[in-house]
């Protein structure tokens, strides 16, 4: 071959050479369908998940000691000022805390407790009621570091609860004591949705808010709720996350809530005395607001009087409806309610009254006659009541407007739940 063709040969391959890197760098050709601006694209994208950031992180054998002593200074206790218990953990910031709402709902202030037993004040600054999730502020920043979100995981992968299942019964036994607060159990993704992820792992009363985490120690959701015994529900963290964007608006007063149901007995002095049963309820606003009704029966016998009378029965239906504000005591050490208020108690009385009397007949005779008794009415009503725990007791004066003589006296002794 001429020394003409041996370079022409040379700048062939090398042309070649070129057009192959060109083209390799081109981007894909639009798909059926593709406009070509988007098959275009930026001139970067989103990086691709990889496997095991989609299904979970790989675990070690020995994940859950790692995990627990990694993330448990992250995770508080948090203290109602009504007696109640609950867990959360540092999220977002050093200044804040994740909690499920159901926790915190009486929109008061309430207390979070280290692991190391340090106590900081906390307030309500965002809430999802869709979701029953809060964030508290602290008055002070934690010490531990904020817990880190992940957004993926697969069912089958295991994860680990930590939280306070019944924390308070450790106060009350010497037995509990240092057990049940900040404890761990164990289990799995059992199935997931957009609003909750299912689990097998032991998540008690007091549990509620606590962080569901995987191996890594990320939090994926956020305890919520038991369904029997062994069925545990968590709320994904996404929500969490976008709940973080409201932080800096208004903040969280409390809300409306069904509370206080009560059964016990019921007392009447009125005419008569009358001894029966009540069953109530109320909704309660902020902690603070009571609307309570109350529905009961009662009955009355025979008076000691000197009239003759020979038998006496009487039913009394009652109905209370009565608005009242509660004043919280002794919050968190001995949590008393005093609810004073005012509203109005109606009254349907009905039976029969035997008496005897002397006829006018010549000779005269003793006479038995029967009555029907027919009364009732409604009247105003001041009351006042104590709720300690589960028991209730209340007292309440009905005043009669034209006989004030005849007033009626209502005491109510009972069990909320």
């Amino acid at each position: 071959m001429s020394r003409l063709g041996r370079a022409l040969v040379v700048a062939l391959a090398l042309l070649s050479s070129s057009v192959a890197r060109v083209a390799s760098a081109q981007p894909d050709a639009p798909e059926h369908g593709q406009s070509a601006e988007r098959a275009s694209g930026p001139a970067f994208s989103l990086p691709r998940a990889q496997p095991a950031e989609e299904h979970g992180p790989a675990c070690e054998p020995a994940f859950i000691e790692h995990v627990y002593r990694a993330t448990k200074p992250s995770v508080v206790r948090i203290l109602r000022p009504d007696g109640g218990l609950g867990t959360g953990f540092v999220f977002h910031t050093k200044r804040h805390v994740a909690t499920a709402l159901h926790v915190v709902d009486l929109g008061r202030e309430v207390r979070v407790e280290f692991p190391g037993g340090r106590t900081v004040a906390a307030d309500v600054v965002a809430a999802d009621v869709d979701h029953d999730l809060a964030i508290l502020e602290l008055a002070a920043e934690a010490e531990a570091p904020p817990l880190l979100p992940r957004f993926e995981v697969s069912v089958g992968s295991p994860i680990l609860a930590i939280g306070n299942p019944y924390g308070d019964l450790a106060r009350f036994s010497n037995e509990l004591e240092g057990l049940l607060n900040f404890s761990v159990s164990q289990g799995i993704v059992s199935a997931k949705s957009d609003a909750y992820i299912q689990t097998d792992a032991v998540l008690s009363p007091g549990n509620s808010g606590g962080p569901m985490l995987t191996c890594d120690g990320k939090v994926i959701g956020v305890a919520d709720k038991l369904l029997e015994s062994r069925i545990g529900f968590g709320v994904p963290v996404t929500h969490l996350v976008r709940l973080t964007s409201r932080l800096g608006g208004p903040r969280y007063h409390g809300r409306w809530t069904s509370r206080d149901a009560g059964l016990g007995l019921a007392w009447h002095s009125d005419v008569s005395s009358y001894i029966g049963f009540y069953l109530g309820g109320s909704i309660v606003g902020y902690d603070r607001v009571a609307i309570t009704l109350r529905l009961g029966m009662a009955f009355a016998g025979k008076n000691d009087s000197a009239e003759p009378i020979v038998d006496r029965s009487v039913r009394r239906y009652f109905g209370e409806l009565t608005l009242g504000y509660r004043l919280l005591l002794f919050p968190y050490a001995f949590p008393t309610y005093i609810t004073l208020g005012g509203g109005m108690l109606a009254t349907l009385d009905r039976g029969e009254e035997t008496r005897l009397a002397i006829s006018t007949d010549t000779p005269p005779r003793l006479v038995a006659t029967t009555t029907a008794i027919r009364g009732g009415g409604i009247a105003p009503m001041a009351m006042v009541s104590l709720h300690l725990a589960t028991l209730e007791a209340s007292y309440g004066y009905a005043l009669d407007v034209i006989h004030p003589a005849l007033s009626t006296h209502r005491v109510l002794v009972g069990f909320a739940f």
